[in-house]
């Protein structure tokens, strides 16, 4: 995708705070219509900056970066108008809730009848209807940064960005705002996500891009992310009798000549669990085993990979030897 069709794109893009001290540094990427795109990272790996970044909130030191087919250090007004920003840090003003979303839906342009609808529509989906008449300073941490989400809803936008945007909020919330963001998605709207909450980057994006001081280790789905990164996985095998000693020992016997990196983790008469970095092969090696043998699975249960192994294993191993974070990318 070029820099003309894509929403949103970066190549070699990189900022130094002063000349060799780089917050990030050759981010390669692009983003079109639709996509919900995760920043996922430890602190200080680069994702806020990254935010400011695309966002023309920063002026990029080194590389180069679209804004809707603009180059970011030539965009104003016209592309900042087509943006969505949260950021952590907050900016409340003296007007109750209620007329805070309405204000600032005026300002953007969103009509008093279309304004009044929304404005609805996020207190109710941001629980803010019981403090629709208060001022935002007098919220509590967790309303202030759903009021804070809510407004920056109001008004019709083409790319938005969400630094964290579900920190401090119960799980339901959560929930709920989630699945908001992605029916917005499929209405069109780009999302750039960054969280620290990784069943959300799951659940919610199309593509992550797992930072790591300042550069991308890897690109990808979040489906392809777990499968190159999740290494061993855990195995249940459940029989529908006691194995014999000499069955124990032939089964033991197939699973460690067939196994990557396998373990067993315990052995009961009719209950076997190992670990292997290729479980589906040996989920498919027990099965045919016991039906040479003529011995019923009652079950069999693989441990399913999650997005946090596969993070963990990224930011501590790095990525293979020749895979680039473009491997996956677009």
């Amino acid at each position: 995708m070029t820099g003309t069709d894509s929403v949103v794109s970066a190549s070699d893009l990189g900022y130094a705070y002063r000349p060799g001290r780089f917050a990030v540094r050759h981010l390669t990427f692009s983003l079109g219509r639709g996509e919900v795109f995760g920043l996922l990272g430890r602190n200080g790996a680069g994702k806020t900056t990254t935010v400011r970044l695309l966002s023309t909130l920063l002026i990029p030191t080194e590389g180069n970066g679209t804004l809707f087919g603009k180059e970011l250090r030539r965009c104003g007004r016209e592309e900042r108008r087509r943006l969505g920003v949260v950021l952590q840090s907050e900016s409340l003003d003296f007007v109750s809730v209620e007329d805070n979303l309405r204000l600032y839906a005026f300002l953007w342009g969103v009509s008093r009848g279309t304004a009044k609808a929304r404005a609805e529509e996020m207190l109710d989906l941001f629980e803010l209807q019981g403090v629709r008449h208060r001022k935002p300073w007098a919220l509590s941490g967790g309303e202030r940064r759903r009021f804070q989400v809510a407004r920056e809803l109001m008004h019709d936008m083409e790319l938005l960005f969400l630094d964290e945007p579900t920190v401090g909020l119960d799980a339901l919330t959560r929930s709920r705002i989630l699945d908001y963001l992605a029916a917005r998605a499929r209405q069109g709207l780009t999302i750039v996500f960054t969280t620290h909450i990784l069943h959300e980057a799951d659940r919610l994006c199309h593509r992550i891009a797992v930072m790591h001081e300042g550069k991308l280790l890897r690109i990808g789905s979040p489906a392809e992310i777990k499968r190159s990164y999740r290494g061993s996985r855990t195995v249940e095998a459940e029989f529908d009798r006691p194995l014999s000693a000499e069955e124990s020992e032939s089964l033991r016997g197939i699973l460690a000549e067939e196994g990557d990196g396998f373990v067993l983790v315990e052995a009961r008469e009719d209950v076997v669990v190992f670990r292997a970095a290729n479980a589906e092969t040996l989920v498919a090696e027990t099965a045919r085993w016991a039906a040479a043998r003529k011995i019923d699975l009652e079950r069999i249960a693989v441990e399913e990979a999650t997005l946090e192994d596969a993070f963990v294993r990224l930011v501590s191993d790095g990525p293979p030897t020749g895979a680039g974070p473009e491997g996956l990318g677009r």
